[in-house]
């Protein structure tokens, strides 16, 4: 893990060649809508796309994850399909309902069933380095991977390509620090239930930040955005007492964050350190939305590879998913 963590910015410029090289052609009925499946760490991509395209892209983008898709997909819908695998079984079950649909289907994968499906029938994909086992190690390249897949079909421009780049340059330099940084927030994580807050726009990010303390570290950990928990959770800021003294609050912020969002996160700040701990502010950093989720990705990354190490765990290992998947092979 630490070694993937370390080249989360190779990955970003392997990502910009493949994408550059890849040939999918212009879907031949207009697009009206974007279906985007994944599960896991292949499927986060999807949520932060979802995010980072929202205000841009005219029609609906809608991430779906499990076996069944909407009813609105027809032959008008571009389907993308994200499994690093290309095992995932829900995914696969995805696709074929797609196809009987008659969507414009692109798969993201490094292999597997699912590009033994694209190239028996024909489907249009995009193949990654199949470089580890590890999904979520792979996040730069399904991000990328993704922005290309709706470049390619005219449906964003080309200003993600620079934006990554100046990333990557951005996180090179600033390697050091962001290292030294995640470790000291791991340190105060260690015992505590992070509980992470943010706007809205930063949701997909706050759920990667968790979905890896989860995975790496071992460790649960809570999500809720703003402003919605001001019109229910934040009133429950009162018990268990005994949980809530152990409960550790992180803020995300971002440039992006609505002037509003900034100040009912600051009325709401005493509220919470009255009755846990001091908040820990994370500040994205970078010139556009996508450069500061990039920053986000590589520092919380870190931290739940440096809480792995204080909870004294294998970052890498995901034994209860491995038995599940088990369980489930001997149900076929």
């Amino acid at each position: 893990m630490k070694k993937l963590i370390e080249g989360f910015t190779l990955q970003l410029a392997s990502a910009l060649k493949i994408g550059q090289s890849v040939d999918l052609v212009r879907p031949g009925s207009d697009i009206r809508n974007v279906l985007i499946t994944g599960m896991g760490g292949s499927g986060i991509g999807a949520n932060l796309v979802e995010s980072l395209t929202f205000g841009r892209i005219p029609i609906p983008i809608v991430v779906s994850k499990g076996y069944n898709i909407p009813q609105f997909v027809s032959p008008h819908t571009l389907f993308i399909a994200c499994s690093y695998s290309g095992d995932t079984e829900e995914t696969l079950s995805a696709i074929n309902k797609a196809m009987l649909k008659r969507a414009h289907i692109i798969c993201i994968t490094s292999g597997g069933k699912m590009l033994e499906l694209a190239k028996e029938y024909n489907l249009f994909w995009i193949q990654i380095p199949g470089e580890s086992s590890s999904a979520r190690g792979q996040l730069g390249y399904m991000i990328v991977s993704l922005m290309y897949a709706l470049y390619h079909t005219n449906l964003i421009g080309a200003a993600f390509i620079k934006e990554t780049e100046n990333a990557i340059e951005y996180l090179n330099r600033g390697q050091k620090a962001v290292e030294s940084e995640a470790e000291l927030i791991a340190r105060k994580l260690k015992g505590k239930l992070p509980i992470i807050y943010c706007d809205e726009r930063l949701k997909a990010m706050a759920i990667r930040f968790q979905n890896q303390i989860n995975e790496n570290a071992k460790q649960l950990a809570h999500v809720n955005t703003f402003p919605e928990m001001n019109h229910n959770e934040i009133v429950g800021w009162q018990f268990p007492e005994a949980i809530l003294q152990h409960a550790q609050v992180i803020y995300l912020y971002s440039d992006h964050d609505h002037e509003r969002v900034e100040k009912r996160m600051e009325i709401c700040r005493p509220i919470f350190e009255k009755r846990s701990n001091p908040i820990i502010d994370i500040v994205a950093e970078g010139a556009s939305l996508l450069e500061q989720y990039y920053y986000l990705i590589h520092l919380t990354d870190w931290i739940s590879y440096y809480l792995a190490k204080e909870n004294g765990v294998e970052s890498n290992t995901i034994e209860a998913v491995d038995y599940l998947k088990e369980e489930l092979s001997k149900l076929k």
